[in-house]
């Protein structure tokens, strides 16, 4: 229950997508005025995919290589958590929409990045993502005050994720030859 999920790689994909997504979308909105779901269709859409993918690739070839069942208790309660989190940002990214709050949207992914941090420490072996998630609430607080315009803001937050992946991976990497 307590194994590493995923292979450090997979870390470093994610933020690299998170990175080319952002700057995708950071110039895809200064350039050609589009709204907010068609960046998402046009930009999000594909990342997203791409990095479940991904994501799916890496857990399975990680349980094949701890002779770890895939569709064990634990496992089961990992997929809920995080189905229902990506369901409930879903939403909320729905309901920020219809109330015209696109402007406080980077800090909802903070937010979302956040929880996600805070189930992978609980479900996993990466207890060190806990000091990820609490950066990124601290983040999305600083953020919130600091009321930085969205174009800026989304940039930054993207890139800030894509650091803070990349930085799991590097420490998964270095738990993994802990292990060996």
């Amino acid at each position: 229950e307590k194994q590493p999920l995923y292979e450090p790689w997979i870390f470093y994909v994610w933020g690299g997508l998170v990175a080319i997504g952002t700057l995708i979308h950071f110039l895809v909105e200064r350039q050609f005025n589009l709204t907010v779901g068609e960046i998402f269709l046009k930009v999000w859409l594909p990342v997203i995919l791409a990095m479940g993918f991904f994501e799916f690739l890496a857990l399975v070839r990680n349980l094949a290589r701890h002779s770890l069942p895939f569709f064990s208790r634990g496992m089961a309660k990992l997929y809920m958590s995080m189905t229902s989190s990506v369901a409930a940002l879903v939403f909320i990214v729905l309901l920020f929409m219809k109330l015209h709050a696109i402007e406080h949207l980077p800090i909802v992914f903070l937010l979302a990045g956040a929880i996600i941090y805070f189930i992978l420490a609980q479900r996993s072996a990466y207890v060190y993502l806990i000091a990820h998630g609490v950066l990124m609430v601290l983040l999305a607080f600083v953020f919130y005050l600091l009321k930085i315009e969205h174009h800026a803001l989304s940039l930054i937050v993207g890139c800030v994720f894509a650091i803070s992946l990349i930085i799991a991976g590097f420490n998964a990497g270095r738990m993994e030859q802990k292990e060996k």
